[in-house]
């Protein structure tokens, strides 16, 4: 007996534990079969799911009563998942990578250069009366027209 718990009931729990493990992995199978080849950044999102499995297997070592791998696992599985996403980014991925694909700096300069350029509309301060008032009739004109089709 461990804690005052029968071991029927330990072993029940272990078993109830490493079934919903193996779901989980099942899962994790099914989303990576699942998603579309052809999706941008599908690497990545690999990486993502198989997630799943580091949960599963966090699952699995503590129902085999083995809580220092599960820890272990814990800290390393994230780890992992980075190095493989970041050694993706800086050897393939061409489209997300700028040293990889210039475009994207031009994409960013444009953007860039985009925010630069504000739009100035003048102030009414800045009008005189008579502009305001040409502006205040033209506006009344179109929505008569628009009111008329």
């Amino acid at each position: 007996m461990m804690f005052g718990i029968d071991a029927g009931l330990i072993s029940l729990i272990q078993s109830i534990l490493l079934v919903i493990s193996a779901l989980l992995i099942l899962i994790a199978v099914a989303g990576v079969l699942k998603i579309d080849r052809n999706l941008d950044n599908v690497v990545y999102a690999r990486i993502h799911i198989l997630g799943i499995v580091d949960v599963a297997g966090i699952i699995a070592f503590i129902a085999l009563g083995q809580p220092l791998f599960a820890l272990i696992y814990l800290f390393l599985a994230p780890l992992l998942a980075h190095a493989l996403a970041n050694a993706y980014f800086h050897s393939e991925d061409t489209l997300n990578n700028p040293v990889l694909n210039p475009s994207i700096l031009d994409e960013e300069e444009i953007l860039e250069e985009d925010e630069d350029i504000l739009v100035e509309t003048p102030a009414e301060e800045d009008l005189d009366s008579s502009e305001i008032l040409d502006i205040d009739e033209s506006l009344e004109e179109k929505s008569e027209d628009d009111g008329n089709d």
